[in-house]
């Protein structure tokens, strides 16, 4: 039963992840806006697949369900912060600015 609900909410981890979890919203909105481009970006970036995390642990990249926040989509949540009206620019950005500072700025609270 455990396993079971570990496996059905997201906000689990029954494999390690990422310390910086990047979470792109999937859903209608969000893709007829350009979410399925941002998470190809992403992928590339970091050379992760969905699901994946890199190599040094820096990173993991989820696709997720609704982030509720349709009206500014493509939306991402890292951590607790939400990035909205993304862009690949933006993404770039973001991505490297958490590198440049040698961890990222928000840790994961699902982590350990």
């Amino acid at each position: 039963e455990v396993y079971e609900v570990a496996t059905f909410y997201s906000m689990f981890n029954t494999k390690p992840v990422g310390n910086c979890v990047i979470e792109v919203c999937q859903t209608g909105p969000c893709m007829l806006s350009g979410a399925g481009e941002i998470i190809q970006h992403i992928s590339e970036k970091l050379n992760i697949k969905v699901g994946e995390t890199t190599a040094d642990g820096k990173f993991t990249l989820r696709a997720v369900e609704c982030l509720a926040a349709c009206g500014t989509a493509p939306v991402m949540m890292v951590g607790d912060e939400y990035h909205e009206n993304l862009t690949n620019e933006k993404v770039d950005s973001l991505i490297d600015h958490w590198c440049a500072c040698g961890k990222s700025s928000h840790v994961n609270p699902y982590k350990d």
